[in-house]
């Protein structure tokens, strides 16, 4: 069996299952109207890991995956999220953020602040319910900040699948959730920036603290006022008719290479630099990149990290720990999110069934938390069991998503019929 398995054919067979099977399921089932693919592909690379199939057939599990075959993997998977860090970059568009008025800013705020202070009190408890899931080196407070962060992301590009499958992109809900979910990615990385940047230092000791705090300003000031006026000198040669050539998309993505190369030497991770240079692209280029790079990273690129990442989950249910993390963070993920951005929604002027859609959409996590998730376990930050149980967190909140916001769009639709009716009765009446 070995002789047949080569290292190529084991590549291909892993691929060919990688790729094809979650969209054979998710089409099969006819689950396209009811969940986004990107669960379907999640869930499928924990079906594939030691949780399940590791169970179910060790030896074909140890066949394909051997630890000489992750390799490969790994080293797509990378790619691929360096790459979706990039395009997440590139869906911060400023002029579509700023002038949305105080209205905004309140859903805004309220869609992170009152989830993190949840998911802040949440990693208190756990680690006080159980010690050993904080890892050593990492205090109380770095571990409970990081499940607040874990309990606040918003997953943009997952988000877009959902409005577009939901006809609501272009609609007025639809572009006001996809601004909650561009301010939220921002101020989410800036908040793992700064973890980063924090536990780096504590990491490397006072040389790799200095080396840290010095550069990270330093990094900042090149990016924001040599390499994005050096973006905005490029368009004229890169661009023609509306399209970028090929040097022009290798010289950007060389350029958020660079970007990567350069906060991961700080102690940050390289997703960091990544994202930065994408969200200082200029908006003329914005839309044209994300044409040629946002379906292959996340039709063929990425689900090569949700199997890796799947790899790295075991579900134990027969683990009090894992239980408890899973559903305490998935009950204050939900009411943190749906109901903090509902209420200011509805203290704006929402009416209760838009307001339920608003913040049903925006608990959406999908891959932006598997990615969070597996930066925050490379730091060391959280414990394999926690990362386990928060990723089944990420993709049962990502499951609920689209029938919650059905069900807010019906009551909305209930509430709007019967205030006609109520009309019209007034009008005849009179």
């Amino acid at each position: 069996m070995d002789k047949i398995f080569t290292h190529e054919l084991t590549l291909l067979v892993q691929a060919i299952i990688i790729l094809v099977a979650p969209v054979v399921i998710w089409r099969f089932l006819g689950l396209r109207h009811i969940v986004p693919l990107v669960c379907i592909q999640i869930i499928s690379g924990i079906a594939l890991g030691p949780s399940i199939f590791g169970r179910i057939a060790p030896d074909i599990f140890n066949l394909i995956f051997t630890p000489t075959m992750l390799k490969p993997l790994s080293g797509i998977a990378s790619i691929a999220v360096l790459l979706f860090g990039y395009t997440t970059g590139l869906h911060l568009e400023p002029h579509a953020i700023m002038g949305r008025g105080r209205s905004f800013a309140f859903m805004s705020t309220a869609s992170i602040v009152v989830p993190m202070i949840g998911g802040f009190s949440a990693g208190l408890w756990i680690v006080n319910s159980n010690p050993a899931e904080l890892s050593e080196g990492v205090d109380i407070i770095s571990f409970s900040f990081a499940i607040g962060i874990c309990v606040s992301v918003t997953a943009l590009p997952v988000l877009g699948a959902i409005l577009r499958e939901m006809n609501l992109l272009g609609q007025r809900i639809g572009d006001l959730v996809l601004a909650i979910a561009a301010v939220n990615d921002a101020v989410l990385w800036i908040l793992l920036a700064g973890l980063m940047t924090a536990l780096a230092g504590e990491a490397s000791g006072q040389y790799g603290l200095i080396v840290t705090l010095c550069g990270t300003p330093i990094y900042l000031f090149i990016m924001f006022y040599y390499v994005r006026p050096y973006l905005r000198r490029l368009v004229p040669h890169i661009l023609r008719n509306g399209a970028i050539n090929e040097r022009g998309l290798a010289a950007l993505c060389g350029i958020a290479l660079g970007s990567a190369i350069a906060t991961d030497l700080l102690g940050l991770h390289y997703i960091f630099g990544a994202f930065m240079a994408g969200a200082l692209t200029p908006n003329e280029l914005r839309h044209i990149i994300l044409d040629r790079l946002q379906l292959v990273v996340l039709a063929i690129l990425m689900p090569f990290f949700f199997i890796t990442t799947g790899l790295r989950t075991f579900v134990d249910l027969g683990s009090l720990g894992f239980i408890q993390i899973f559903l305490f963070t998935t009950v204050i993920g939900i009411i943190g999110k749906v109901g903090g951005t509902m209420l200011a929604a509805r203290l704006t002027g929402e009416r209760w069934g838009s307001a339920f859609t608003i913040g049903a959409l925006v608990q959406s996590k999908g891959l932006m938390e598997l990615v969070v998730l597996t930066v925050l376990l490379d730091l060391k930050v959280i414990s394999q069991n926690a990362f386990s149980a928060l990723t089944l967190m990420a993709v049962i909140t990502t499951l609920l998503a689209m029938p919650l916001a059905r069900i807010g769009l019906r009551f909305g639709d209930r509430y709007h019929a019967t205030e006609a009716q109520l009309a019209t009765s007034t009008t005849t009446f009179k």
